[in-house]
């Protein structure tokens, strides 16, 4: 396992769809154009302020941003932030749960993902960026909402009980104006607009060599005849969602794994 040290995983249930925050997802499913999602953004941010104070005993510092969207993603609603995991196992459970057709998990190599992001940042800023990707500098980048395109790779002071669950942690995209995806391939390749297709891996030692590589992204494809065994070998790791979603919620969206017994089948 030692190949995955510094990779950060994201595990989606239909490999077709592209890396895209929920505040990107809504603003395309709803006919909003893109370049008002600053705007979204800030009115999502202070409705949620206003009326958070009734459910919380302890809120965020008003210019903590990233914990107030940590939060707000947390219980559902739209935000810049890409959930991830430190762990490759977490994101298969995401990609398979629930799942009947083809699936991914995207591999981040984080290290690589932050030098490249500092290097670009430094070209472009004069001043100094010593504390590049810490969380002051994330809540800056949020409050601007749009600027030089980039992508980090970092995870709130606050963990709540589920995000400390799925060992997870976020992908924060600078110009809030643009895709995702389009922060990404910017922060990894200054000449490069999208994410390069992907490349189907058929082999477990083709993604070993790959995440020894020196590249900076790319996605594995799971078939779903694989579903069935990934499921029965993540449940004996106790990987499952009354794991990852602690309390009775969790607990109830487990019992969907009974019916992978094999003496339900026919």
């Amino acid at each position: 396992m030692y190949a995955l040290s510094g990779w950060v995983f994201r595990g989606q249930s239909d490999s077709s769809w592209k890396l895209e925050t929920t505040l990107e997802r809504a603003a395309r499913l709803n006919g909003v154009d893109i370049r008002k999602i600053p705007d979204v953004e800030n009115l999502v941010l202070k409705q949620f302020q206003r009326r958070a104070s009734q459910y919380l005993t302890n809120a965020p510092d008003s210019e903590n941003l990233l914990e107030w969207f940590s939060l707000i993603q947390h219980h559902g609603g739209p935000t810049r932030l890409l959930d991830l995991t430190h762990s490759f196992y977490v994101a298969c459970f995401f990609a398979v749960e629930k799942n009947v057709n083809e699936s991914a998990v995207f591999c981040l190599n984080a290290p690589r993902i932050a030098s490249e992001g500092k290097r670009t940042e430094q070209e472009v800023r004069s001043s100094d960026i010593s504390d590049f990707g810490s969380v002051n500098y994330c809540n800056a980048a949020i409050q601007a909402q749009t600027g030089n395109p980039l992508t980090v790779i970092s995870e709130p002071f606050s963990m709540n009980e589920r995000l400390a669950a799925q060992q997870g942690l976020f992908a924060i995209p600078f110009e809030g104006r643009q895709a995702f995806e389009y922060n990404l391939s910017l922060t990894t390749d200054p000449f490069r607009k999208d994410l390069p297709a992907p490349t189907r891996i058929e082999k477990i030692n083709d993604v070993l060599d790959r995440l020894n590589d020196e590249c900076s992204v790319f996605k594995i494809v799971i078939d779903p005849s694989m579903y069935s065994d990934i499921k029965r070998d993540l449940h004996l790791m106790n990987v499952n969602a009354a794991t990852l979603f602690p309390g009775l919620d969790g607990f109830s969206r487990s019992l969907y794994s009974h019916f992978e017994d094999e003496g339900w089948k026919r």
